[in-house]
């Protein structure tokens, strides 16, 4: 059974299934803990109610990270016809991850995150693969376009978007982790994309031959 499909009983209500969801989410980051009954409680529905919806507390962690992720990092549009039109979404991508990890609420969670996956082993894997990875996996598809309309020369789509990622990242979001520096300006954020953005895409586009 998979994070969204419903157990045996009554149907899934998706309000609920989404007040479960955020509730998971609060947890975490107010609370750097995370527990059935806790969520359950926080959430206002019954353990029952909270299995009916989720089979375990794995089940429930992903669908928080795939929650998460899809609001943060959207779906790749199939539609680009050139490399300015990938650009733009790399860019869009770019400035979405810097705008979440300089916000108050994006490093409370990602400290909360982070906390928890050093803490409970058994799914700091699962938080990599689903976090920080599927981050840049959609980079990578972005990438794996632009390479398929022949602008650039792609050898390795994961290891060139997790560059650009962390171009994107830089050794800013470890500075706000620890409280080590201010948040960066919109026009900050904005130069820290494209920057990285251009530099990757040019290096690959110089490539071809």
């Amino acid at each position: 059974m998979t994070a969204s499909t419903k157990g045996p009983g009554r149907p899934v209500d998706p309000a609920r299934r989404e007040r479960i969801l955020e509730a998971a989410l609060t947890c975490m980051a107010e609370e750097q803990n995370f527990n059935m009954q806790q969520v359950a409680a926080r959430a206002g529905v019954a353990k029952g109610t909270l299995y009916r919806h989720f089979p375990n507390a794995d089940a429930l962690l992903l669908a928080v990270l795939e929650r998460h992720h899809s609001q943060l990092a959207g779906q790749v549009d199939a539609s680009a016809q050139n490399l300015q039109q990938v650009r733009e979404h790399l860019l869009n991508l770019g400035l979405q991850l810097v705008d979440f990890f300089s916000s108050e609420a994006g490093i409370r969670l990602l400290r909360a995150v982070y906390a928890y996956g050093a803490s409970h082993p058994q799914h700091g894997e699962m938080i990599f693969r689903d976090g920080p990875m599927a981050f840049v996996r959609r980079a990578a598809e972005h990438l794996q376009q632009a390479a398929d309309l022949g602008a650039i020369t792609l050898d390795d789509p994961l290891l060139r978007a997790e560059q650009l990622v962390g171009m994107w990242k830089g050794s800013l979001m470890s500075g706000l982790l620890m409280n080590g520096c201010h948040a960066p300006t919109i026009a900050q954020r904005e130069e820290r994309v494209v920057s990285a953005t251009d530099l990757l895409l040019n290096a690959l586009a110089c490539q071809k031959t």
